[in-house]
């Protein structure tokens, strides 16, 4: 691997190697940091858990504009505009930091990513000076609500062909709109619109800003599986007359405008992903602690131990990864600043340039949200399945953030796929490290990691070793199918999640050990566990790639090199997770 460096970009971690002191952790929270998530934390005991069982009904619906508009005139919804336009101009960091929080809100926090997100996003980034003046002031305190029409009946993960249309009126003044929208958050109460469509016979698609009141038509609220106190309506438009000045950003680029702000998305249901684990993890340790089977708390009970001990290790990693990656974005926004970018291109830019390591923590964060949340119901028993059950709630409401902001399907095609441009266009010398790697191969310089070195080399070895597997596997696949890989959509999800862990596995060592003397036993048995699970995971993943890729000798040589590359000392996990799950089950919560 390279040397190490201070600012990484899109996909270089795969290749490159960071220092500890580059990365940003948990640990590092200011006391800005800290006071912020404090002060939204407050305002969601106060304003929101005294709802939650209305929030888990389509009453909570009726409430939310007013909480929204609350939350608004306290400055929560500007926490990342620019202090020219009113906003607090906070840093990525912060404004992910305070989002972490802002997840915990139930149902209403589906209205707040559209607000804060979407709504705000969108025309900051790509709005005219006009728009701007016209909109974001209101926007950013509550006033307007709104809503992200992307989605049609035939047009979900391929939202390009989307049917909703708008042609130019005769007089050249306006545009005139028609189409249906589903699955639209915030509908029910929205102001304004931001529409995807295809003007006149383009191929690709373009935004336009659309005002409720000027002909708007709303279904009525789904009856969904969860967040049943979110606004979830069919939007329509029947000639809808839509002032050309309302265009945003450029014709043709709405799906530029989409997925950039995508990005962003589903980096924030990754995180919530982070928010809601915790919730979790706490209703499923709080109530083992306090029920007694057999005389005593079923905390002390093995099995329920391994639960939670697997939790704890799942939210650390998420954690890790997502706090690591709002760092590396700010750093690299930093950077373009110093070239001259002006900052909200620069915004723009980031988000473009991280867009795989944003589908990593949407498909990792969501899919341990439905494991910490699945396990704490199962601590919970019988309690658990009753539907009034503050756990019963957040199981419901999660089940979607596997597929909001693009499936996790579709996501794991994402991450590759990204990565493998880059190395087409020269920004990424992925093959270079494939054909370094298919050479060591040959040679046999392919060594385990040496566990007679100091936990921290032993875990820097072994992450390299991650590494090249990942670089060797995904080499061969690139060889193998070339341009048709794109077909090959069951190898490059595996590809995905080899990276994936590869990405959160850096991220959980390198927090470990810019750690170092706070509660270190705990942290390296979360490492070690967590290692033989990454382990594991890419044995499985590599195997099916190799075999889909490789015959004969070389499938033999290449899977012979794999397990030597991720080979793990013999340790008792078993001992080590009981370890963890002591340490959280004094804490009686999530805390390291």
């Amino acid at each position: 691997m390279e040397s190490k460096l201070k600012t990484i970009r899109g996909g270089e971690f795969l290749i490159k190697t960071s220092a500890p002191d580059s990365i940003f952790t948990p640990e590092e929270y200011t006391e800005e940091h800290i006071m912020l998530r404090e002060a939204i934390r407050d305002f969601i005991n106060k304003e929101i858990e005294p709802l939650k069982e209305t929030f888990d009904s389509k009453e909570g619906i009726a409430v939310t504009p007013k909480i929204l508009e609350k939350l608004g005139q306290l400055g929560f919804l500007a926490i990342s505009a620019p202090e020219s336009i009113g906003g607090m101009g906070c840093d990525i960091k912060t404004d992910l930091a305070a989002s972490e929080i802002m997840s915990e809100s139930f149902s209403f926090s589906q209205t707040l990513g559209v607000q804060r997100g979407l709504g705000v996003n969108t025309i900051l980034f790509y709005g005219s000076k006009a728009q701007k003046e016209k909109y974001l002031d209101d926007i950013l305190v509550g006033k307007l609500k709104c809503s992200y029409c992307l989605t049609e009946p035939g047009a979900g993960s391929d939202a390009n062909s989307g049917k909703t249309k708008a042609v130019l009126s005769e007089d050249g003044k306006h545009y005139i709109l028609n189409g249906q929208k589903m699955w639209i958050t915030n509908a029910g109460f929205a102001d304004i619109f931001s529409v995807f469509c295809k003007i006149e016979d383009d191929e690709n698609l373009s935004c336009l800003i659309v005002e409720k009141e000027w002909g708007v038509k709303l279904g009525v609220e789904e009856n969904k599986l969860g967040i049943h106190g979110s606004s979830t309506r069919q939007v329509f438009f029947e000639d809808v007359k839509v002032p050309v000045e309302n265009l945003l950003g450029e014709r043709n680029k709405g799906f530029k405008i989409a997925m950039n702000a995508l990005n962003m998305g589903r980096l924030m249901i990754g995180i919530a992903g982070s928010a809601i684990g915790k919730r979790a993890f706490r209703l499923g340790v709080q109530y083992a602690n306090q029920r007694i089977q057999f005389k005593k708390p079923i905390s002390s009970f093995g099995a329920i131990q391994e639960k939670i001990a697997k939790m704890a290790t799942k939210i650390y990693a998420i954690e890790s990864g997502w706090n690591r990656l709002a760092g590396d974005m700010d750093n690299l926004y930093d950077e373009f600043i110093s070239e001259g970018t002006p900052p909200l291109k620069a915004k723009q830019q980031v988000a473009q340039e991280f867009a795989a390591e944003c589908s990593m923590i949407k498909v990792f964060g969501s899919e341990i949200e439905q494991f910490v949340v699945d396990e704490a119901l199962q601590m919970h028993g019988g309690m658990g399945f009753s539907g009034e059950s503050e756990i019963s709630i957040h199981y419901r409401n999660i089940r979607g953030n596997r597929i909001y902001e693009g499936t996790n399907e579709i996501n794991r095609l994402v991450i590759p796929g990204t990565i493998m441009k880059y190395a087409l266009k020269g920004k990424l010398p992925l093959m270079e490290s494939a054909m370094q790697a298919f050479q060591d191969l040959q040679s046999g310089n392919l060594k385990p990691a040496d566990s007679t070195k100091s936990f921290d080399e032993f875990a820097v070895e072994f992450l390299d070793n991650c590494k090249k597997s990942a670089i060797l596997v995904s080499g061969q696949a690139m060889q193998k199918f070339q341009q048709a890989i794109q077909e090959e959509q069951e190898v490059l999800s595996r590809l995905a999640d080899i990276i994936t862990q590869v990405y959160i596995l850096e991220g959980v060592l390198l927090r470990t050990s810019k750690c170092k003397g706070q509660n270190q036993k705990i942290r390296e048995a979360i490492c070690t566990t967590f290692m033989h699970d990454v382990a594991d995971s890419i044995k499985v993943a590599t195997k099916e790639v190799i075999f889909a890729t490789a015959e004969g000798d070389m499938a033999v040589i290449s899977l012979k090199a794999i397990n030597k590359l991720i080979q793990l000392p013999m340790h008792n996990i078993i001992a080590e997770r009981r370890t963890i799950a002591t340490h959280f089950i004094q804490e009686n919560e999530y805390k390291i």
